[in-house]
């Protein structure tokens, strides 16, 4: 009896499991987990343990691999996290549901275009098979409803990728729906809900500081309103990330010279270092469609 309460007592926590299932010891497991999926949230902060801990719980409730990027997460201002999957890990979750039977999907035959992307069917429609269930889940997006605009004046994939963006939209609220996947969000939501927690300052401070005493250059003071460098540059990718992107691209016909290319007229950004960890998603789907040959 007592060797059976020593049992219950010596229960593995959340960290010991995921560390185990990836051959690492829990601290360096951590470490890992630190360095290169939990990202930190638009105003730097960096998530807590208990916040990490959260993480790894919902990863393992739904079976997702945080180190091929089915999920991810950022800290909330608030407080918690955002857990986010993208449509690889939503399929992943569809597949390995005993209950799946099967998906057709449709796509309007009216088309549409609308704020600069390409031309696009106005609806996509999933019907997901159950086993046992006579009639199929069936779940239809409109265009106009889930699109995003552009960012900062760049395209994302909802301007390079359209289609395929609303046929990954519709799969995974059609995925919710038919297995009750809940307490997660998609890219486009996580950006969402990230946005609008930063629509105040993080700082009641305000933005040009009184000086106590005159400088004896005040010119020298004033001539310059550009925010700091940092607050521009304040959370590149991680240089696994880098080592990934550079293999989607150069498979899909871009030598290095046409990558800082694209990323310096396109997207205004120097080097593959120097792209921040919340475009790098919408940056690779950019990349994953093969080169045109020049005439």
């Amino acid at each position: 009896m007592v060797e059976n309460k020593k049992a219950a007592a010596t229960k593995p926590d959340i960290l010991t499991i995921m560390a185990a299932k990836n051959n690492l010891s829990p601290g360096t497991f951590l470490n890992t987990i630190k360095s290169t999926i939990m990202k930190p949230g638009k105003d730097g902060r960096i998530a807590s343990n208990e916040e990490i801990a959260a993480f790894l719980i919902v990863a393992n409730k739904y079976k997702l691999d945080p180190f091929t990027n089915e999920i991810y997460a950022f800290p909330s201002k608030k407080g918690g996290i955002v857990p986010v999957v993208g449509v690889d890990g939503f399929v992943s979750m569809i597949n390995r549901n005993p209950g799946f039977n099967g998906m057709d999907i449709e796509f309007s035959e009216e088309v549409t275009t609308i704020d600069g992307a390409k031309e696009c069917p106005a609806w996509c429609e999933v019907k997901i098979y159950k086993k046992g269930i006579e009639r199929p889940i069936v779940v239809r997006e409109y265009l106009d409803e889930v699109y995003c605009p552009p960012k900062g004046g760049y395209p994302g994939p909802w301007q390079t990728h359209t289609k395929r963006m609303l046929r990954h939209k519709t799969i995974i609220q059609a995925g919710r729906i038919a297995f009750g996947i809940t307490g997660i969000y998609d890219p486009d939501e996580a950006n969402r809900i990230i946005e609008s927690e930063i629509t105040t300052p993080v700082s009641s401070k305000p933005s040009v500081k009184e000086p106590q005493a005159l400088p004896e250059t005040p010119a020298q003071e004033t001539s310059s309103t550009e925010p700091p460098q940092e607050d521009k540059k304040s959370n590149p990718i991680s240089e696994a990330q880098v080592k990934r992107f550079y293999a989607i691209a150069k498979p899909n016909g871009y030598t290095e010279d046409d990558i800082k290319q694209v990323l310096s007229d396109e997207l205004g950004i120097a080097s593959a270092k120097d792209i921040q960890r919340e475009e790098y998603d919408d940056i690779v789907e950019r990349f994953k469609t093969k080169k045109e040959l020049d005439a």
